[in-house]
């Protein structure tokens, strides 16, 4: 199972409180006196944002079930409460998580828990995708060995009892945290990657909807340092690098044309295009810069000329690019230490991550899908009081305000779509029926004729002429 043990909070809150039995419920009100089951969330499924799921936990039925790593018995659901839905108890090991959650999820599970098969702090787990998640959409979280344990021990107890309030009933949120009039966000990444070039290009135009004093943005990028370069006291010049070796960046073409070094210079470049965008409160500088860069620069094109045709394409003047990359260098001489880069390089550092691309929200990390829809919910619940432009969003309004490109179909396009068709096909059904009639006019011509002919042949032979 891939997990990686550090603190990760998650953007989203997810909250895990007992609603029945009573004698369980005051259990754990003693044991978390203020605060909820403490529990980390997986980085993977599709949790209700916003919302909450409540549910009657069920166990497996034979004990080699309780860890999921199979097939398992379909859940005999029978509950008069129609808020209710199944939510499923495993236990760890054995398997991947996301094994346990695809099993839990073939048969009808709408959440699962998983507790831990040690002691330890599970609020210090980040439970994360292996690349096989894609198709999972309920959410998991992981829950202390202790706690699971007192959970499955109540739903032992009380198998075979009749009463609805002996079901184990709980309720777990998802909620965003510090929600304000302002939603901060940052994105940890690499311009070479292709996971994030996609995922920039889609999002741009969400982006663009919010003004500068609803969001702020700021992209960081991820950088490297030559070992053997240190050791040298930064005094190679390594063609995936710059500063002697202190900020690289892997060959994006393995030994090609394109070198590692194009990429830290490109990085750089989005970084004072960044800086220009904030200095003259336009962050959609930015986002028009980086879908122009996609468009255009291409097949792993980091050349500064191809980048110079994107700023033109965006409307950003590459001589005020040129001159922040340049004196970001000490004494102007890219041999020398990057004061941006170097920044750059720190706050990673501090950030604590271990991989990117990484998506922060409100200071928090945000566990997910990186798509732009699921990105854009989060944001939007980020805010204290919900902003027209996501309301918007929530009820499905694809276009885009502020001049951004719409990423839907207008209801009067639809409308004149719909009209043009709609005599395409009556001009259609006019000569269509034009030409059945003519045909029909034909046949039944031939076939008095040849009933004519028939006829008088027929006439001829009993009246043979002398």
């Amino acid at each position: 199972m891939l997990e990686i043990i550090f603190v990760l909070i998650s953007v989203v809150s997810s909250k895990i409180l007992i609603n029945s039995p009573d004698d369980l419920r005051r259990e754990f009100q003693e044991k978390y006196p203020k605060d909820p089951i403490p529990s980390s969330r997986a980085n993977f499924g599709l949790p209700p944002i916003g919302s909450l799921i409540t549910g009657r936990v069920f166990i497996p039925k034979s004990d080699s079930e309780k860890r999921g790593c199979g097939p398992l018995s379909p859940i005999s659901w029978i509950d008069p409460d129609p808020s209710h839905t199944p939510i499923l108890l495993l236990e760890r090991g054995g398997c991947s998580f996301i094994s346990k959650v695809r099993n839990a999820q073939n048969i009808g599970a709408s959440a699962v828990l998983v507790f831990d098969n040690v002691d330890e702090d599970v609020t210090k787990h980040a439970i994360i995708d292996d690349g096989t998640g894609a198709n999972i959409y309920i959410p998991s979280l992981l829950i202390s060995k202790e706690d699971g344990e007192i959970i499955k021990r109540k739903i032992v107890e009380n198998h075979g009892k009749n009463s609805n309030a002996n079901y184990v009933s709980i309720t777990i949120s998802f909620e965003v945290l510090n929600p304000d009039d302002l939603v901060e966000y940052e994105i940890w990444m690499s311009s070479e990657n292709d996971v994030v070039r996609s995922f920039l290009h889609d999002f741009a135009p969400y982006a663009k909807r919010f003004d500068e004093d609803m969001v702020q943005f700021t992209p960081h990028y991820v950088l490297w340092h030559c070992s053997v370069c240190k050791v040298h006291n930064w005094t190679d010049d390594n063609p995936d690098c710059v500063s002697g070796g202190r900020y690289c960046a892997p060959d994006p073409d393995y030994d090609g044309p394109r070198n590692g070094r194009e990429i830290v210079m490109e990085d750089l470049r989005q970084i004072c295009i960044n800086k220009i965008a904030q200095q003259d409160k336009n962050q959609k500088l930015w986002w028009n810069y980086i879908k122009a860069f996609n468009e255009t620069c291409s097949n792993n094109n980091f050349a500064k000329r191809c980048s110079e045709q994107a700023m033109k394409i965006a409307k950003i003047d590459p001589d005020d690019v040129d001159e922040c990359v340049e004196n970001s260098f000490e004494k102007n001489n890219k041999t020398l230490d990057n004061e941006i880069l170097k920044n750059e390089k720190e706050k990673f550092a501090r950030a604590g991550f271990f991989f990117y691309p990484t998506v922060v929200i409100n200071n928090q990390t945000y566990k997910g899908d990186l798509k732009p829809e699921f990105i854009m919910t989060t944001l939007c619940e980020g805010f204290k009081d919900e902003p027209k432009v996501c309301k918007d969003f929530r009820q499905g309004n694809k276009t885009d305000n502020n001049n951004s490109q719409g990423t839907g179909i207008r209801v009067s396009t639809l409308i004149l779509i719909v009209l043009f068709s709609a005599v395409v096909l009556g001009v259609i059904l006019f000569f269509y029926r034009r030409w059945i009639r003519s045909e029909l006019n034909y046949e039944m011509k031939m076939q008095v004729n040849s009933a004519v002919n028939q006829y008088i042949a027929l006439s001829e032979r009993n009246n043979p002429r002398n």
